[in-house]
């Protein structure tokens, strides 16, 4: 861990033979020291100050016995080495490992929340909307719907319940008057586009509110509309020469 290392004090044994054999004593021991350390450093990186006791165990069991040294030829050695920190270190390991441990129960807890909210809140839209409505139960004045159903109702796993597609059909429909506006024409060719539809479905008896003059109303643009049609192709064509 930057900042923190392990210090580690010990013996070391090395028997040498040809080819190092050669190079002399103080390389010998040079050789030696440096394969020990890499041996070590391979092994204590790889570990958490926390992890002391497995890099220990690991460390032992790499360099107790007598072992050829695989990049020097001849040279063979063997350690009794104890690894330890420094009371600064090890301060400072504590420091850091408590901070770590106190964003994950943080980061556990806010995930624990998310979830529970899921299951108990976003699992049905009745729930949902009484969720919202305690929220405002206070400000009752201050209750928008409107961004319930933006908002939250969305994000609800069974959104599509009777009550959600009644809310989404009222509002296709209020679009529906808004756009048509004050113009009669407009209301009167609407109405006889939504009978005809039922008629062909079967459905004629569900529009009960259509009176037989706005029908009558409704069936005069339109038919104009189609004459009107008829007499430009008629034109393009040639038809009527």
């Amino acid at each position: 861990m930057p900042g923190i290392r392990f210090n580690a004090s010990g013996t070391l044994a090395y028997r040498a033979a040809d080819p190092i054999k050669a190079s002399g004593a103080a390389a010998i021991r040079a050789a030696a020291r440096l394969a020990l350390d890499a041996s070590g450093r391979g092994i204590t990186t790889a570990h958490l100050p926390e992890q002391l006791d497995t890099a220990q165990g690991k460390l032992t069991l790499a360099v107790a016995q007598w072992h050829a040294v695989h990049d020097r030829p001849g040279l063979w050695l063997r350690a009794r080495i104890t690894l330890r920190l420094s009371e600064p270190d090890a301060a400072r390991a504590q420091t850091f490992q408590d901070a770590v441990r106190q964003v994950t129960l943080q980061l556990r807890q806010e995930q624990e929340r998310r979830d529970r909210f899921t299951v108990t809140v976003l699992t049905k839209p009745d729930a949902a909307r009484s969720w919202w409505l305690e929220r405002h139960l206070d400000d009752l004045n201050g209750l928008e719907w409107e961004a319930f159903r933006e908002k939250v109702l969305p994000l609800v796993g069974a959104a599509d319940d009777t009550h959600t597609k009644a809310e989404r059909i009222a509002r296709l429909l209020l679009y529906v008057w808004e756009k048509l506006g004050a113009d009669p024409g407009q209301h009167a060719r609407f109405t006889a586009t939504v009978r005809t539809v039922l008629e062909q479905m079967g459905w004629a008896d569900a529009v009960p509110w259509l009176s037989a003059e706005e029908s009558a109303a409704a069936a005069e643009p339109v038919e104009a509309s189609v004459k009107e049609g008829k007499r430009d192709q008629a034109v393009e064509t040639g038809a009527g020469r």
